[in-house]
């Protein structure tokens, strides 16, 4: 019986995902770089023999354009290294900037507490026995609040 790692193992080799190889080689390349630049980097990919480095800011382009020989040579080792990426070829290395923004979380929705200054000593002047069941839960949760000081 293959073990479950032999098993993925086998399916990740397949030339279907061979995308994924090169993905992981970008990713180890991504990794190699300094880590301004990695955070810098919104994705890799590759078209046709010319691997594309989407970023996230004009500055990091041009630090990126004159590091193009260092990306060409950690290409070269990253070879000899790993059997995975012998089958990536590379000539030409460009980057560029995207043109979207990127997306900040929302900022938290801030929780507004304060202390109950009402007694809760008002009339419930309604004939719906819903809503004065309503504002008999209100009154009551009035009278249990915490005074002000």
């Amino acid at each position: 019986m293959k073990s479950a790692k032999s098993i993925l193992d086998h399916l990740y080799h397949q030339p279907t995902h061979s995308k994924l190889v090169a993905l992981q080689c970008f990713d180890k390349i991504k990794k190699a770089l300094p880590l301004h630049i990695q955070k810098g980097i919104a994705f890799i990919y590759r078209k046709d023999r010319t691997l594309f480095f989407v970023l996230s800011h004009p500055g990091l382009k041009m630090e990126l354009d004159y590091k193009h020989n260092l990306i060409k040579s950690l290409l070269t080792k990253i070879k000899e290294f790993d059997e995975n990426c012998s089958d990536i070829e590379i000539d030409t290395i460009k980057s560029f900037v995207t043109n979207k923004a990127p997306e900040s979380p929302p900022p938290p929705k801030p929780r507004y507490r304060y202390k109950e200054r009402s007694q809760g000593n008002f009339q419930i002047a309604t004939q719906n026995p819903k809503l004065k069941a309503l504002f008999e839960a209100i009154k009551s949760e009035i009278e249990n609040a915490p005074k002000p000081t």
